[in-house]
């Protein structure tokens, strides 16, 4: 099986400087997005911290076996998350920086997708759009009973807020998802300057319209969510199983 890659990204249409960062490479089947947390300094500081490390992590090693991927990804975002911590400890002015981050790799027969924040990676096969990440955000914590809303800093914080994000902690703990690969599946990596501004019929309508080319496709969804409000910086990276 082949893996083919497309990505953008976009500073929208009311936000100052993007603070999203992309990489991918489609040879290695890599690809990161990662977005500055939002309305905090140094957001782009943090998601090209996020990239780049996540980029150096992966081209920099010679051989990962499949069997090793989970445990390689997980010392790939503590090294980064220890990097984006410190920098924020170093340079004040820039005290709790963080970025979310999506990081999809294929290896062998296997998709890997590792997450952190609100920042989501969707799978799309057969017609239909499934959301693979759970957003790690107060909203969804309180409602599993995974955190008490009372042991909150401050129990009154939107439900939007993140409770995971890289670089906030000296440690990051992140969700790992593996899924089969099958000819034909799309994945969908994005920050949410892409799913606040579009609903899941909608991406799917135009992933179904347009997957043959996955560059038009990024750039619809782009500018489709620009033109429902870009209210937020919006990045989009597509990744499509083939048969060779």
């Amino acid at each position: 099986m082949q893996i083919r890659m497309a990505g953008v990204t976009h500073i929208g249409r009311r936000r100052k400087n993007n603070q999203d960062s992309l990489f991918f490479d489609e040879g290695h089947g890599i690809g990161v997005v990662a977005d500055g947390i939002g309305g905090r300094k140094g957001g782009e500081i943090a998601s090209t911290l996020v990239v780049e490390g996540i980029r150096e992590a992966f081209l920099g090693s010679e051989v990962i076996r499949h069997e090793e991927v989970a445990p390689f990804l997980a010392a790939a975002v503590d090294t980064v998350n220890a990097n984006v911590f410190a920098f924020g400890r170093e340079n004040l002015e820039y005290a709790g920086l963080g970025s979310t981050m999506e990081c999809i790799f294929f290896s062998g027969d296997m998709v890997y997708i590792a997450h952190v924040g609100d920042s989501r990676t969707y799978l799309y096969e057969n017609g239909h759009l499934f959301q693979l990440t759970l957003d790690h955000n107060v909203e969804n914590f309180v409602e599993r009973g995974l955190v008490q809303r009372e042991s909150l800093s401050d129990p009154s914080v939107r439900g939007a807020a993140l409770v995971k994000a890289v670089g906030l902690q000296p440690r990051c703990e992140m969700d790992i998802c593996r899924i089969k690969r099958r000819p034909g599946q799309v994945y969908v990596s994005c920050s949410d300057g892409l799913t606040s501004m579009l609903g899941d019929k909608e991406v799917a309508a135009m992933l179904g319209a347009h997957s043959g080319n996955l560059q038009k496709a990024s750039e619809i969804l782009l500018d489709a969510a620009n033109a429902a409000g870009g209210r937020d910086n919006i990045t989009v990276l597509l990744a499509r199983v083939e048969s060779r």
